[in-house]
């Protein structure tokens, strides 16, 4: 994968649910091919876990426009383990095919900006598309 990184130092306490070589082998395994950045950023509250954000076509001149970022959270030490499973199992999956959407819809859907927010909550994942 070829793509921008950006990773923030965490404070102590504090762990990223992904390595990075495992996110790049399950986007690669996906066939997903049009991700311009991957941030590995300290959450700032909430209980988004990852997210994934595509730049519309019509934002012509804007060097992401038709591609997609990542962002990956920190979650405190504790629930690393138990977000990292649960991301495997069934994050990674629904974010994969939505990413894969993106990159073969049609002009309308590509034309503007779409995100895609996976929240941990109680042990459970849920999906937010706006």
């Amino acid at each position: 994968m070829n793509y921008s990184f950006d990773k923030s130092r965490l404070p102590q306490g504090m762990s990223y649910p992904l390595k990075r070589s495992v996110l790049d082998e399950t986007l690669e395994r996906a066939g997903v091919s049009r991700i311009y950045v991957v941030y590995y950023w300290l959450r700032q509250g909430g209980d988004v876990v990852m997210r994934a954000d595509y730049c519309g076509d019509a934002t012509k001149g804007r060097f992401a426009a038709g591609q997609s970022s990542l962002t990956l959270y920190a979650v405190p030490s504790t629930e690393r383990k138990q977000t990292e499973t649960l991301l495997l199992a069934k994050g990674l999956p629904p974010l994969c095919a939505w990413l894969k959407r993106a990159e073969e819809a049609g002009n309308a859907w590509r034309g503007k900006d779409h995100h895609l927010a996976i929240r941990c909550t109680d042990g459970l994942l849920s999906f937010s598309e706006f």
